[in-house]
């Protein structure tokens, strides 16, 4: 067992077939980390490539997905509905004086510590 990340897309197509497809398993240096060779994976993998319409799409994924938990090929361990971000809110945008060309600029405020 390894634990990692699968990179993936918001459409899954290609990466998906370099991760689970048996045409995988015997490349050197191929991303089939769990050595699948399960044909019902390769058909699924199949369609999923083959979809038209984004329900198609949508349908072979959940799919695979339900395939690959219940083989335990994958297992996951954490999810995140949000995103993490952090921030410092030290710029700022002042007017321009007269006197110049009238180019804009972004400033950095005073911070209370500076002041």
């Amino acid at each position: 067992m390894i634990l990692m990340t699968l990179n993936q897309t918001l459409s899954p197509g290609l990466e998906q077939w370099q991760y689970f497809h048996s045409s995988q398993v015997g490349v050197k240096g191929s991303k089939n980390y769990a050595g699948i060779a399960n044909p019902v994976v390769d058909h699924l993998l199949e369609q999923l490539l083959a979809a038209q319409t984004r329900d198609e799409q949508v349908a072979a994924g959940k799919a695979l997905d339900r395939v690959l938990l219940w083989q335990h090929y994958s297992i996951p361990n954490w999810y995140l509905n949000y995103h993490r971000l952090a921030y410092r809110n030290r710029f700022a945008f002042v007017t321009t004086p007269p006197y110049t060309l009238g180019i804009s600029a972004w400033w950095l405020k005073s911070s209370e510590k500076d002041q």
